[in-house]
């Protein structure tokens, strides 16, 4: 049986253009994506977190407070080649032992780059997938697609400076235009809805 709703918070700036943060902590369940922060912008990203969706990457940072549920999205290609091993690589990125997250397994992994036409997503598009399969209303918000700018919210000075220079590569694995399409086709079906 489905739970009822789940807010997705991504990484993108638009989560600093409105202050919705009582907003987003009134939501039952809130999903946060990767190396997401908290800390100092409460008003426009709110404080609660009870789901983190990660792609259990070589840049994802340990948390020093976990959520509820781990939700671990890996592309399809990279659970092949890994096989079990991926769970001693998992264990050690996330600094937790397997048992505390979700891995979600290949079959669902390949359905969701089925659906996209795409064979790596990003941890955005999957945990949308992922919680239209898990919930009946399912509402994001900061998803900017690496568009205006392929920067996090939380990103200091000097590393927006550097990936902005193209000094640091971001979002190159992804069909970014892409997945803007599909989520941007999601929500004129009205199988997504976005707040802000």
């Amino acid at each position: 049986m489905k739970n009822e709703k789940i807010l997705i918070v991504a990484n993108g700036h638009s989560v600093l253009k409105t202050e919705l943060g009582d907003v987003i902590d009134d939501f039952p369940i809130v999903g946060r994506i990767n190396n997401y922060a908290l800390k100092g912008f409460e008003k426009y990203s709110g404080s609660k977190t009870d789901i983190w969706f990660n792609g259990a990457n070589s840049k994802l940072k340990k948390r020093t407070s976990l959520p509820k549920r781990i939700i671990v999205l890996i592309p399809s290609k990279i659970l092949k080649k890994k096989g079990k091993k991926i769970f001693t690589r998992v264990d050690k990125l996330l600094g937790v032992n397997h048992d505390r997250y979700e891995l979600v397994e290949i079959t669902k992994i390949q359905e969701f780059e089925e659906l996209s036409g795409c064979n790596r997503l990003t941890t955005g598009l999957n945990s949308i997938f992922w919680a239209l399969d898990n919930f009946k209303k399912v509402y994001i918000h900061g998803f900017d697609f690496f568009i205006d700018s392929k920067t996090h919210y939380y990103d200091s000075f000097l590393i927006k400076f550097l990936i902005e220079k193209n000094i640091i590569k971001k979002a190159g694995k992804h069909d970014i235009l892409k997945e803007k399409a599909i989520v941007e086709e999601m929500l004129s079906l009205g199988k997504l809805n976005k707040i802000g």
